[in-house]
């Protein structure tokens, strides 16, 4: 949960938007970045009008319901966008070779590359690249290092990392495992934490994480 809150300061942050936490919830204080939400709760005894009254004023926002407790059904025009599991994986052991085909994205034209194939163009900012705290990871054939068909990001909040942005091109099965090897050279000795769900939250279940508990988005 502080991993997830790490990043949405962050990713505020990177893009110049005020953010804090009032009462439980927290709240950017314009229009959030795309594909975030503009209210998160922070603590589980929020309740569903609190975090409702966060959002007025939020054209076309979203509330993440951190611990799946809300139901704003029928508010303020809210509906279910979508539900998902927190996972939690204990820190791997360091790796001394990291999967073939991993390569850290350092770029600009990279991150591009990286950005249009994710559906984050708007998200991740180039920069990002000179944020210590991010990692951005991008997989490609061993016999085309030049095209990509994976990635995902890793995010350093304090002991911990979140893993998000993971993604895979058509026909290439994305190996959670090889994630997991990842954190651990990249960063060694930390958690990792994030939230999946449908097949994914299968593979990193087969990966050694743990299903922790839920999260919900309502969105107008």
């Amino acid at each position: 949960m502080d991993a997830s809150l790490g990043w949405y300061d962050a990713l505020c942050a990177l893009h110049g938007i005020g953010c804090s936490v009032i009462d439980g919830l927290w709240a950017a204080h314009q229009a959030p970045p795309p594909l975030h939400s503009a209210v998160k709760t922070a603590e589980p005894w929020v309740t569903t009008s609190a975090a409702v009254r966060a959002l007025r004023g939020v054209e076309h926002g979203s509330i993440a319901d951190s611990f799946g407790r809300l139901d704003p059904r029928g508010v303020d025009l809210l509906d279910l966008l979508f539900e998902a599991r927190w996972i939690h994986r204990p820190p791997a052991e360091r790796a001394r070779v990291v999967p073939p085909g991993w390569t850290r994205v350092v770029t600009r034209e990279a991150l591009t590359a990286w950005n249009h194939l994710s559906g984050t163009t708007e998200v991740l900012l180039p920069s990002l690249l000179h944020l210590p705290e991010f990692t951005v990871l991008a997989a490609s054939p061993t016999d085309e290092p030049e095209v990509m068909v994976a990635g995902a990001v890793l995010h350093r909040a304090g002991e911990v990392l979140s893993l998000s942005n993971v993604w895979s091109t058509p026909g290439h099965d994305l190996d959670w495992a090889e994630l997991v090897t990842l954190a651990g050279a990249i960063h060694p000795g930390r958690a990792v934490t994030g939230y999946a769900r449908g097949a994914s939250l299968e593979l990193a279940l087969d990966a050694g994480f743990a299903d922790v508990g839920p999260q919900s988005v309502w969105a107008r």
